[in-house]
């Protein structure tokens, strides 16, 4: 169920940064269950999410099973989702005057930014739903073609 947008900046913002983190463990949780292909080490663990995310990928396309065809794209396609993540959590928000919103980048020669609580909302809800993307494989589809996989190298 989508959240309903309230109106509250802060709590947006807040939603975008509760929500990430639940897709970051997906992912984290994708690469343990991938570990037998390739580690899941102390080093890997620390990566940044977008680092991870093309990691995953690449190693779930390793194991060319037609029934994990739209996961690499879609761990691709977070990659875009935590970038404007990043935009929300590492820049400043800001009241204008004029009672307009903007976020302030934490980054030289990058302008100011209108926001508004919508698009926080919106995000929080797409990351929400991508989740979709990488529950389903976890329970069934990954593990029989990491099996598959092992099987055959050997």
């Amino acid at each position: 169920m989508p959240l309903v947008d309230d109106g509250d900046i802060v709590r947006g913002l807040g939603f975008v940064t509760l929500y990430a983190a639940h897709v970051e463990q997906d992912v984290d949780d994708l690469l343990q269950i991938m570990d037998p292909i390739t580690a899941f080490d102390e080093k890997t663990q620390r990566w940044n999410i977008k680092r991870k995310l093309k990691h995953a990928a690449r190693i779930v396309r390793s194991l060319q099973c037609v029934q994990l065809n739209g996961l690499p794209q879609s761990l691709e396609d977070a990659i875009v989702l935590f970038e404007r993540r990043n935009e929300y959590i590492h820049g400043r928000i800001w009241a204008d005057f004029d009672r307009s919103d903007y976020i302030q980048s934490g980054r030289p020669h990058v302008p100011n930014k209108h926001v508004t609580y919508s698009e926080l909302y919106a995000l929080a809800n797409e990351l929400w739903r991508h989740r979709s993307h990488f529950l389903g494989p976890q329970f069934s589809r990954l593990p029989q073609a990491i099996e598959r996989y092992t099987r055959r190298a050997s």
